[in-house]
């Protein structure tokens, strides 16, 4: 596995090569929750943005178990963490290959691509993260799941259940109805947040009390589901003056004043 992350590193260095001359003076690094790109970089140094970071992780996932006082749990579940460092490098080099088909085609969206990476991303990884032993690098690492094994090994099950969710539901709303970034987004702080309650409620042995977070969840699902039937999708709004895509019109923007 640890030769697999290494070739998708060259992979990108041969993409960046290959697809160099090609490419427009400025990619896009950025967009906002409508999917318009807010962010640019010269391509000199864009095109070494995912192969840096994906580097330093590589180097990083090589590093860090050694200086982690509980390094020899790393091998309880050496292959799942292997599994998580190829699925994460695996993420950036699919967006580095996306932003560069992007900037050679303008016209296509960037958002339905990033958020069908993310959601595979979350479910790869919710699979694997219930395998994961104490540490203090890596999974759910807050003082209830440090301090006992068992809030460790029971949180990390819960948090797999809402990383699967969470990659289900982004990749719902990415590729089958519309993509929706603030749901979406909302989403993947529930997933982080709600594993640290379910530790702090076991911690204090109140787990019963997540029902109640479930209601509410459920609740705000209803309100959702409601008024996305009851209102229009794929269209363009009209917000302070400015036409929004709302959902992925296929109509292109409308040119006339919008009041």
């Amino acid at each position: 596995m640890k030769q697999f992350t290494f070739i998708l590193l060259i992979v990108m260095a041969v993409g960046n090569f290959l697809l160099y001359s090609q490419l427009p003076a400025n990619l896009p690094t950025h967009w906002n929750l409508q999917g318009v790109v807010d962010g640019t970089l010269p391509k000199q140094f864009a095109v070494w943005l995912f192969p840096g970071i994906t580097l330093l992780m590589w180097l990083l996932f090589h590093f860090l178990p050694q200086l982690d006082p509980h390094k020899n749990k790393y091998k309880l579940f050496r292959t799942e963490w292997e599994i998580i460092q190829a699925t994460l490098i695996s993420f950036f080099t699919y967006l580095h290959f996306v932003i560069f088909y992007i900037s050679l085609n303008p016209g296509v969206a960037f958002l339905p691509f990033m958020f069908v990476g993310l959601g595979v991303l979350f479910i790869l990884l919710g699979n694997y993260l219930s395998k994961i032993r104490q540490n203090y690098f890596i999974g759910i690492r807050v003082p209830w799941t440090l301090a006992s094994e068992e809030n460790w090994n029971k949180t990390h099950r819960f948090a797999s259940w809402c990383f699967v969710a969470t990659g289900i539901i982004i990749l719902v709303e990415a590729f089958l109805i519309w993509y929706a970034p603030v749901l979406i987004f909302t989403s993947i702080m529930l997933s982080a947040l709600l594993p640290i309650v379910y530790s702090l409620l076991l911690f204090k042995k109140q787990t019963q009390r997540m029902k109640y977070i479930y209601i509410g969840l459920i609740a705000i699902a209803v309100i959702v589901i409601v008024t996305r039937l009851t209102t229009p999708e794929d269209t363009w709004v009209c917000k302070n003056g400015v036409w929004v895509s709302h959902g992925a019109p296929a109509l292109t923007q409308p040119k006339n004043n919008c009041h």
